[in-house]
């Protein structure tokens, strides 16, 4: 039996496109393959999501790293969080999985100066029971450390979890742990199987 269900943030709750945030962001292709391969796909971009470095650390080291003033590699990142729309279809499946009494958590692979700014900008934030932001934790998923960290701090069973996530590596982990997965997308199929897993209209 499901009793906990668990969001992923990025591509699940919130819109998470790379391509189309630096489309969005400059006209220029040059500076858009820069912006993806030397910042957003970038190990330091992951090591941000980890916590081991900071925005204060990161931002002098993309703007040397890309060539851009450090004024607008910092306008570049309030960009990144203004993109961070939420999904409205998932947002209505929250609130009906809410409604049935599930209890809900969130477990997303962020930087905790990202967080913030959606905790502020998004009161159904406060409904999630608790969680876990990568960059508070200093483990990333698909590390199995921070599912069974997220187990121990919550009190949860894998088998009563039902995990929802866009990316499959983390998704196998989780899996392997016990949990019960959803491999998000945004198609209807997907919704249709939250809905019929967690048995809600």
């Amino acid at each position: 039996m499901i009793r906990n269900v668990i969001f992923d943030f990025g591509a699940v709750l919130f819109e998470w496109k790379p391509t189309k945030i630096v489309q969005t962001y400059t006209d220029s292709v040059f500076e858009q393959e820069m912006l993806l391969n030397e910042v957003l796909y970038h190990p330091d971009w992951v090591a941000l999501d980890r916590g081991t470095m900071l925005m204060a650390e990161v931002i002098p080291k993309f703007a040397a790293r890309t060539g851009f003033p450090e004024a607008r590699m910092e306008d570049f990142f309030e960009h990144i969080q203004n993109s961070l729309e939420k999904i409205s279809l998932t947002e209505s499946i929250f609130y009906k999985v809410l409604d049935q009494g599930y209890s809900l958590y969130y477990l997303t692979n962020m930087s905790n100066a990202f967080f913030d700014t959606l905790n502020e900008r998004h009161p159904f934030i406060s409904f999630f029971k608790g969680g876990l932001v990568s960059g508070n934790e200093l483990v990333i998923k698909p590390e199995a450390e921070i599912f069974e960290l997220l187990q121990a701090r919550f009190e949860l069973d894998a088998s009563e979890s039902l995990f929802i996530d866009d990316n499959e590596e983390n998704i196998n982990t989780a899996r392997s742990l016990g949990f019960k997965t959803i491999h998000f997308n945004q198609s209807s199929d997907c919704y249709k199987q939250i809905k019929s897993t967690l048995n809600i209209n």
